[in-house]
């Protein structure tokens, strides 16, 4: 009888215990998600730190998604000069301006983080904290 126990209770322990891995490491600061390609950025939180950085990326990606409408669209980081995050009636809204001058908006997933790897470390922050983000004008 005690075997059965013991054997009801590691059924019902171990899977929490493996579990706990992704509790505790996943979204550890030492470790940024790195984009295929490489863009150095400028990140402007809401109390107007700046930290520079590259290997910039929203979400690993070097491009930042959003909707528009009913559509979504994806704007790769080559083609965006900076955007401008503004929060109305907790909603975030990307106001984007391209590098060819054109602008647009687009409605964000404000839980969504933006990564990249500053002069002393590895930086990430959620996009509800950012105020602005610029793209050196080379890339």
């Amino acid at each position: 009888m005690k075997k059965f126990f013991l054997a009801v209770a590691l059924i019902i322990v171990v899977p929490f215990i493996m579990g706990m891995g992704g509790i505790l490491g996943d979204d550890s600061p030492d470790k940024i998600p790195l984009p295929d390609e490489k863009f150095d950025a400028v990140f402007i939180d809401q109390l107007n730190v700046t930290t520079e950085c590259s290997n910039a990326s929203i979400q690993g990606k070097a491009f930042i998604e959003g909707k528009k409408g009913e559509g979504t669209f994806a704007i790769p980081f080559e083609n965006i000069a900076s955007i401008l995050f503004l929060m109305h009636d907790g909603v975030l809204e990307g106001h984007i301006t391209l590098k060819d001058g054109n602008k647009t908006i687009l409605v964000l997933k404000k839980d969504q983080k933006a990564y990249g790897k500053a002069q002393y470390g590895t930086f990430q922050i959620r996009m509800a904290d950012l105020k602005k983000m610029t793209f050196a004008p080379g890339k």
